[in-house]
């Protein structure tokens, strides 16, 4: 087991600190990283907290000259009681480690993981919203620091985690850009690791898809270009009758814990549901023959929004809400934040913090 540093205290809240609903995503960062070293030793160091600021990130690592950076995202609630848990914490060690071994870096052991994430809340306790209004957002971040050029795996890495405090997201719609041209991720590559390259991939998709009158890209299948794939950085789901598919994980897209969450949901409440490619065509099938439903996307930053529409220029497939995104969005907002006792083994409690 990793030992936590000692004389941990709770960061005072800034005198301006604004409402819960005025915090957006990502806008505000805590002033403290709670990190550990992967040394040339092979051995994962203690863990330390440092102001944000004093630690930086050499130019010359092979984090920002060769994207070896691998990262989770994941949030800390509070429940009715006022206690803080983390979601699904173990979920996301585990993802990390996966994402870790495709880019050769040294693979976080699952109570490191831990530590470092219960820590980072400890310190950061007063950012979390009351319950029901917001979550902690954590980004634990592995990268390789050590300056020196040339590629090759590298001998010395970091782990850290960085916070924010997020307002809960309000659903909302959004309109896809199905992108045939571009190609986030193909088969053998990096789809289904959570590291920078993916999203810098990503970027100019959904700079076009804003182009063109939408709010996001779906991005479409890097052989045919027929068959949904991710939505910007959100997993789909898409009702046809009476049936919700989802794409599979083929290794192209990212293993979202927010979906699985979102069929273990969807399956409990007994509805069909089936990991499946599903292609253009094929909705705008269901749409002629008014099977088409409703379809949306799930994340952990977003939650859940609403698609009301994919288009590429050519066409355009419009869904019909069938109040199914709103069921789903209330049942996993209950679970994440826990006023329900269903599924508590996925809520991790965070030690009450030491305040000398």
């Amino acid at each position: 087991m990793h030992t936590p540093p000692t004389g941990l205290y709770e960061a005072p809240l800034p005198s301006d600190w604004p409402e819960p609903e005025a915090l957006g995503f990502g806008r505000v960062l805590g002033p403290y990283l709670v990190h550990a070293q992967h040394g040339e030793d092979g051995h994962w160091h203690a863990p330390t907290v440092s102001v944000r600021n004093a630690l930086p990130v050499p130019v010359a690592s092979g984090g920002l000259q060769y994207g070896l950076s691998v990262f989770e995202g994941l949030k800390a609630y509070r429940d009715p009681r006022g206690q803080i848990h983390l979601f699904r914490p173990r979920d996301h060690a585990r993802r990390l480690q996966q994402s870790a071994r495709r880019v050769v870096m040294p693979e976080p052991p699952e109570d490191l993981f831990m530590t470092l994430c219960q820590l980072a809340v400890q310190v950061h306790a007063r950012y979390v919203p009351p319950h029901g209004r917001g979550a902690l957002y954590l980004r634990p971040t592995l990268y390789a620091e050590e300056e020196a050029l040339g590629f090759r795996p590298a001998t010395r890495h970091r782990l850290a985690v960085a916070v924010t405090p997020s307002a809960d997201p309000a659903p909302k719609h959004l309109r896809l850009w199905a992108e045939h041209e571009l190609t986030r991720a193909a088969p053998g590559g990096l789809g289904a690791a959570k590291t920078g390259g993916n999203y810098a991939a990503g970027l100019a998709g959904l700079q076009r898809a804003r182009e063109n009158g939408y709010d996001d890209v779906i991005w479409l299948d890097a052989l045919t270009r027929r068959e949904l794939a991710e939505a910007g950085t959100m997993n789909v789901f898409v009702q046809i009758g009476d049936e919700v598919l989802t794409p599979p994980l083929d290794g192209t897209i990212l293993a979202g814990i927010t979906r699985d969450s979102v069929l273990r949901l969807l399956r409990a409440e007994g509805l069909r549901v089936s990991e499946q490619r599903i292609s253009l065509d094929e909705l705008a099938a269901a749409q002629m023959a008014g099977q088409l439903g409703a379809a949306f996307g799930v994340g952990t930053a977003a939650r859940l929004v609403k698609v009301s529409e994919i288009g590429d220029g050519e066409r355009a497939i419009r869904f019909t809400d069938t109040g199914l995104p709103a069921r789903v969005y209330d049942a996993l907002k209950q679970v994440q934040e826990g006023s329900t006792h269903a599924l508590r083994e996925w809520r991790v409690a965070v030690p009450t913090p030491q305040t000398p």
